[in-house]
């Protein structure tokens, strides 16, 4: 590492890289300072020397803790306890922000603690590449990458101000690390400033075209990983704004909810009012005008049921249609007609719910009229601005098709278009990773999906015709286990619509195929009959309960399981172990990388598995000597070796064994023997110094530089000779002849 300057361009450089994590959040102003914190914390654990990589983990966690929450309650149990319970709820509702909401994020604590470890491990080892790998192209190319992954998910090429501090700071730290006449160590080969400088270039390209080239979006954005995915909770956690999906693959079959009730309905949640064009979420405030539930004309027919929580956690509370009253004090009814807890209810919670079951007549509906109250026009008519030309074409197309006279006739026209005539089909394996484009490409030429895209489609639908709308989360009833009795699993949670009926209130309907709204809540205006085969699912639809189709197991289509809602991950796990996993993986990378090096059996790997292991458990610049070009490789382990404090002998042993390998032609059998007696030897050492050398990354990262280096100098020679000819042909061409 050569010199303050060198070192100054380092910092500039891990610096600008850390703090561009705050480009995935809106507050810009407090989330960059924590993301430089971040930084410094990096850079002081980067510098850290041998025991940079075992301090990185718990001063990562202890940061985050510190910089989300404040001073830990260092001798409280309890109080760890609270906390811990604190993180755990913000990690559960950071998945719903990422899954539910595009970039930048509000700042939410949970997606702190989900990325300023991610973003110290980042300065961490692109600190220690230069400091102590000496390989400063390794620690530009982990920053490069870096920011130009954050430009593509946040959509912000070249980073702006970011970009230019690295840029600046990555040319300066080449420069100054590989120039001529100021070398940093006397085996540095002359022309480092070349691959400086052509490092430097490709780094420039790198960062600015990642977020531009045809294979990002499918590369980056959505094709491998899903960004707004990422720190998804569990399947056993039921809220409101939750992932609609990931039970049907990950949580089927798990008991979610028992009901006793006469009546099997659809269980209600809570619902959704806003899209952005990629998400749903809910803008429902205490007081805040939704139109009212069930208008005093409307008939309604009282339903008592009662709900025992299984394996799952929740603050809402669960009813069928319109829940009046609940049994547990302390629960708030919302302006949307939802109920909550201030606190969670899991496994063996219970309680009673008493619904009015509207029950408006067809002539109602029908002559509801379009005198919508002002608050519900301007919420539950919003679009987004770029919402994607499919959704007008499609309403166009439902209007020239269709009787559209009234806004019932308008939302049974889509319900049919959706469950019916317009090819669509109930499909679970479907993927749509580009949340932004899910429903243009459902609309479009897809027309394959689950209650998601089919009730997001259908309120968008409502909207462009000026008919207010919103989506409902909940569940259908169920498979009915005894009488009167009835157990909501994955499977059967569910999305759906209602539509706002002046003089009639809110009113629900089902464009999944092979689900319905179930009898005794339309009895007075039932659906046509779209064509249902006997147990209620569409001809061509999946047979039920198979590839996550829908399955009555009951006596109405009610308890087809669709499913929907929740978070994905293993029913019953809480979130926060990922944040334990995530630095288990990272440690655990070196010591795999390095078994899977040797693996191949070859003298120079066992050759380079000793070196590595030697070099890994000296204190930081103990190891440069070695690797001087000067050396043989006999020299070279001899004097690791030495430096380690380990018997002369083994290791001679090795080297002569190496050395017939390289000069003679006997062939190298005798190399693993001699590896294996050599490692006895260096099994002397103590296990605290052996256990730093196998998380030390040192070697690997040097083992990389140095064939990036090798890399970036065969393109010099090759641009070098490619440059030489065309100077050649042009001097040709100009001679005369």
């Amino acid at each position: 590492m050569g010199g303050v300057a060198a070192r100054l361009s380092l910092y500039a450089a891990v610096l600008a890289g850390v703090a561009a994590f705050a480009l995935l959040f809106e507050e810009g102003g407090a989330a960059f300072a924590t993301m430089a914190g971040a930084g410094v914390v990096a850079l002081v654990v980067g510098s850290a020397g041998v025991y940079r990589f075992l301090l990185l983990p718990p001063v990562a966690a202890l940061y985050t803790l510190v910089a989300v929450y404040g001073p830990p309650p260092l001798f409280s149990a309890a109080g760890w306890r609270s906390l811990f319970s604190e993180v755990r709820v913000d990690l559960y509702e950071a998945a719903g922000i990422m899954y539910l909401q595009p970039v930048p994020y509000e700042a939410h604590p949970g997606l702190f603690v989900l990325l300023v470890p991610l973003a110290v491990a980042v300065g961490v080892f692109a600190t220690s590449a230069t400091l102590y790998e000496g390989s400063p192209i390794f620690s530009i190319a982990i920053l490069g990458i870096t920011l130009g992954t954050l430009s593509t998910v946040s959509f912000e090429v070249g980073v702006g101000a970011y970009f230019a501090v690295f840029l600046s700071a990555a040319v300066g730290l080449l420069l100054f690390t590989g120039s001529p006449g100021r070398r940093s160590r006397r085996d540095e080969p002359a022309g480092g400033w070349q691959r400086g400088l052509l490092a430097g270039a490709a780094v420039v390209v790198l960062v600015t075209t990642l977020p531009q080239t045809p294979l990002s979006d499918a590369a980056l954005r959505q094709g491998f990983v899903d960004w707004t995915r990422i720190g998804a909770g569990d399947t056993s956690r039921l809220a409101t704004e939750a992932d609609v999906g990931d039970y049907l693959n990950q949580g089927r079959e798990t008991e979610l909810l028992r009901v006793r009730s006469p009546e099997p309905l659809l269980w209600r949640g809570g619902t959704l009012d806003r899209f952005d064009g990629a998400r749903w979420s809910s803008t429902t405030r205490p007081g805040e005008e939704s139109g009212e539930q069930v208008a005093s004309g409307v008939e309604t027919s009282a339903v008592e049921q009662r709900f025992e929580v299984l394996s799952a956690e929740t603050e809402i509370l669960f009813g069928g249609y319109n829940v009046a009253a609940v049994s547990l004090s302390g629960a708030e009814q919302a302006s949307d007609g939802s109920w909550s807890m201030g606190r969670t209810l899991s496994e063996g919670s219970s309680y009673r719910v008493l619904s009015e079951v509207p029950q408006p007549t067809d002539g109602q509906l029908r002559g509801a009229g379009t005198s919508y109250p002002e608050a519900v026009g301007e919420r539950f008519l919003q679009m987004p601005e770029d919402r994607p030309a499919v959704i007008g074409e499609t309403a166009e197309r439902i209007e020239a098709e269709y009787d559209t006279r009234n806004p019932y006739e308008t939302a049974r026209a889509i319900e049919r278009y959706l469950v019916h005539d317009g090819g669509f089909t109930y499909n679970l394996d479907v993927s749509y990773r580009r949340a932004d484009r899910a429903i243009e490409e459902f609309l479009g030429d897809g027309r394959e999906g689950f209650c998601t895209q089919f009730a997001t489609s259908m309120a968008l639908l409502l909207r462009d015709m000026d008919v207010p709308s919103r989506v409902v989360y909940g569940a259908t009833a169920g498979e009915e286990v005894g009488e009167e009795e009835y157990v909501v699993r994955g499977r059967n949670m569910h999305t759906w619509v209602e539509v706002y009926f002046p003089g009639v209130g809110w009113y629900p309907f089902d464009p999944t195929p092979g689900i319905g709204v179930t009898a005794a809540m339309e009895e007075n205006a039932p659906r046509e009959d779209l064509g249902f085969g006997e147990q209620g699912i569409m001809p061509g639809s999946p047979e039920p309960g198979q590839d996550g189709s829908p399955e009555t197991t009951g006596p109405s289509e009610d308890e087809a399981s669709d499913g929907a809602g929740g978070d994905a991950v293993d029913e019953g796990a809480p979130a926060w172990p990922l944040y334990l996993i995530a630095p288990a993986l990272l440690l655990s990378a070196g010591p795999l990388v390095k078994r899977a090096l040797l693996s191949r059996g070859r003298p120079e790997d066992y050759h380079g598995d000793l070196t590595s292991r030697l070099a890994d458990v000296l204190p930081p610049g103990t190891a440069a000597p070695a690797r001087s070009p000067a050396l043989t490789p006999s020299e070279r382990v001899l004097y690791l070796s030495e430096a380690a404090g380990l018997g002369r002998a083994p290791f001679e042993e090795f080297a002569r064994a190496y050395s017939d390998h390289l000069y003679s032609p006997n062939p190298g059998a005798r190399v693993s023997t001699a590896h294996r007696r050599a490692l006895r030897e260096y099994g002397r050492l103590p296990l605290w110094r052996r256990a730093l050398g196998a998380l030390n990354p040192a070697s690997l990262l040097h083992r990389g530089g140095r064939a990036l280096s090798r890399a970036v100098a065969r393109g010099g020679r090759r641009l070098r000779s490619g440059s030489a000819r065309l100077r050649r042909t042009a001097r040709w061409v100009r001679s005369p002849r």
